[in-house]
């Protein structure tokens, strides 16, 4: 694991990478196009993917720990209660996910979201571009951002509130899993 401020770098060993193909490969995935609209429902066409849910619920909770685990090393204290169904994403030739942050501008049944994770599940030699971009810098830095295109099994966790992006696929398929780590909003 790698320390900064605003993420952290876990690697999964080599056995946990193998059961995380295992539950994609049997779980009958659902994968989808993306579409985000904006509020008048209009195609932004921020964001151009593919994805799927896994909710099994021993997997996610496999997930959450580790979270639990982030959370503390981080030193960000969030109190950290659940977690959403985890999100398989595809990323075909000019597939990206232009900047956003995670956290919702509402509490959804009393939480939020309050740390992201995406873990990268295909080495970056399968795919051109598709790099994740992490803004973490202040607004008189230039680039404001970091980028990282880690090796499979690599996860990056950070803070929901921070802006980020996945550029666009040049060719090749980029594959992910994001979670997000939710509790209840600061009183």
């Amino acid at each position: 694991m790698r320390y900064g401020d605003h993420f952290k770098i876990f690697d999964f060993n080599e056995d946990s990478i193998k059961q995380i193909d295992t539950v994609i490969a049997n779980s009958n995935l659902d994968i989808k196009k993306s579409s985000l609209y904006d509020k008048s429902g209009n195609d932004t066409t921020v964001r151009v993917s593919e994805q799927a849910w896994i909710k099994d619920v021993a997997f996610c909770k496999s997930f959450l720990q580790i979270g639990h685990t982030i959370n503390g090393v981080c030193k960000w204290n969030f109190d950290i209660q659940s977690i959403e169904s985890i999100q398989y994403g595809i990323y075909r030739e000019g597939g990206r996910y232009d900047w956003h942050i995670d956290q919702n501008p509402e509490p959804l049944n009393g939480s939020v979201r309050k740390i992201s994770m995406t873990l990268f599940m295909n080495d970056p030699d399968e795919y051109e571009g598709g790099e994740f971009d992490l803004e973490i810098y202040k607004p008189e830095f230039e680039p404001r951002y970091q980028t990282f295109k880690l090796k499979k099994g690599s996860a990056i966790f950070f803070q929901s509130d921070r802006w980020h992006r996945v550029r666009p696929v040049s060719s090749g398929v980029r594959k992910s899993l994001v979670a997000w780590f939710s509790g209840p909003t600061i009183k």
